[in-house]
């Protein structure tokens, strides 16, 4: 069996490689468009320094979620992050440019008990009026929610590393003309690569199509959209000898590729190139949300209103698995000159608890027993590098007290949370936010617990400017974990941040 390091080692020779080409090729580039731009985009950059302690070994649950898979498990942990980027030009005092280009890095490096180099973003990006040409890895949420401060969109929750892809994409809200602006489309199609060890040569489709009713500057506004998120081919030895392989292969080949993005079963039960795994249902790990949301704008502030549907197979994309998904209101304060105590509030509640019925029946039209991020193909099922890349709720088995663990990659993916997060300002230099969650957790269908396991986790965090020091920020968090679900642990981050 690979030893971790071992999965972990030629990434970090990748990466190391990737950013130095990368970080030369920045500077190159910045000389370049300062040559040829008389108001060019402003390059930007930022250095982090950061350190976690706590009570115990494992890192507490708000310290590490949603960190794009950043963040060390263990502690005691050291970090060392350095970014670069240059965005798309803002120009107030013209019309935006038809063409544009945004390219950035980051680089961070964990030292503790899984020390290892990382690398968050390495992205080009050319824009052509409304639409962009993005490659490599970058940040990105795809979803109706509070990007801000959601507990975690429900498929894609930036709790991991981003995925290395190729998009096609709207920049934003698009308006169509013809309806005067009151429908708006925001659409993407990517393709993108697994490059972890587990399995080798397996890819990403990602689709994503929103529409928004009202014009921009509405008060009210109606929003309803659908992404479909796709897991497909590569080879694996533990495969092979598996029925749901052919020699240890899935189907990889162009020629399946329109069954892939269709989400069609294919037309003969198995052949050559597929097992009867694939015939039977959709080619590789397939899921995604059907998202609904509702936005108003009062004198104080915006409220939204929204629900992300998850579905993993048919059952749950005909709405068989109701009232499973996330569903929000959050409130945001408008933008005033004055700081303010509070400007952000959100209450989330999360259920995956139906998923279709406890019964699995391959005849039935509705199957049933969903069995949410995990695969029958895919050892690891809806994760990166070890990290869930839906909502970090649903943890791999590796995150869990030994109790809570079981046979599957993830053994916990019935249950209900209810979460509440703010953030505000005490004057101009003190920025404070809180999280604050609460869990209850049924293990799987097939592994249930004996009785729910309930888990509290908890996060403050302040975050001021320096005196004199306008562009430095120093940060302080504590977070608490207590229950059954997550190792006990009280832990603190303390760091410093330099933007210019």
């Amino acid at each position: 069996m690979t030893t971790k390091k071992q999965i972990i080692r030629p990434e970090q020779n990748r990466l190391r490689y990737l950013a130095g080409w990368l970080l030369s090729g920045l500077c190159l580039l910045a000389q370049v468009g300062l040559a040829q731009s008389e108001h060019p985009a402003k390059w930007q950059g930022q250095v982090d320094v950061d350190g976690w302690a706590a009570s115990e070994q494992a890192m507490p649950f708000w310290l590490r979620a949603n960190q794009w898979g950043t963040v060390p498990l263990t502690t005691p942990a050291g970090r060392l992050g350095a970014s670069i980027w240059k965005p798309y030009r803002t120009d107030t005092a013209s019309r935006a440019r038809r063409f544009d280009w945004a390219v950035g890095a980051q680089v961070v490096g964990n030292a503790a008990t899984d020390s290892r180099v990382l690398l968050p973003e390495l992205y080009g990006k050319v824009r052509w009026k409304s639409v962009e040409l993005s490659v490599g890895r970058w940040r990105q949420l795809t979803g109706l929610g509070d990007s801000t401060l959601s507990s975690g969109f429900i498929n894609g929750s930036g709790n991991a590393l981003p995925v290395p892809k190729v998009q096609l994409a709207t920049v934003g809200y698009v308006p169509l003309g013809f309806t005067r602006k009151f429908v708006a489309l925001n659409a993407g199609f990517v393709h993108g690569w697994f490059t972890g060890a587990y399995i080798q040569g397996s890819y990403l489709h990602q689709k994503y199509l929103y529409v928004r009713l009202g014009k921009p500057a509405s008060r009210f506004k109606g929003y309803v959209g659908i992404n479909h998120e796709v897991q497909w081919g590569g080879q694996a030895d533990y495969l092979i000898g598996s029925t749901a392989a052919v020699n240890g292969k899935l189907p990889s080949q162009f020629k399946y590729y329109p069954y892939v993005v269709l989400g069609k079963r294919p037309d003969s039960w198995q052949t050559d190139d597929y097992s009867s795994f694939d015939g039977a249902y959709w080619f590789g790990n397939g899921l995604g949300s059907t998202d609904l949301g509702l936005d108003l704008t009062t004198s104080q502030g915006t409220w939204f209103l929204y629900h992300q549907h998850i579905y993993d197979d048919f059952s749950g994309l005909v709405w068989q698995n109701v009232p499973d998904g996330l569903t929000g209101l959050s409130w945001r304060r408008n933008p005033t000159v004055t700081p303010h105590w509070l400007n952000r509030v959100i209450v989330e509640y999360l259920t995956t608890m139906n998923q279709s019925g406890p019964t699995f029946d391959y005849t039935a039209a509705y199957q049933g027993d969903d069995n949410y991020f995990n695969h029958g193909q895919y050892r690891e099922g809806w994760s990166y590098l070890g990290n869930t890349i839906g909502t970090p709720f649903i943890g791999p088995q590796r995150e869990l007290q030994p109790s809570a663990q079981g046979a599957q990659f993830f053994p916990n993916n019935r249950l209900k949370m209810l979460y509440l997060g703010a953030s505000g300002q005490f004057g101009r230099a003190i920025d404070w936010t809180l999280r604050l969650s609460f869990s209850q957790n049924y293990g799987t269908y097939s592994s249930p617990y004996a009785t729910p396991y309930g888990q509290l986790s908890y996060l403050s965090s302040v975050r001021w400017t320096l005196p004199r020091l306008p562009k430095i920020q120093a940060i302080t968090s504590i977070a608490v974990d207590r229950g059954r679900l997550l190792p006990p642990s009280t832990g603190v981050l303390v760091g410093l941040r330099k933007n210019w």
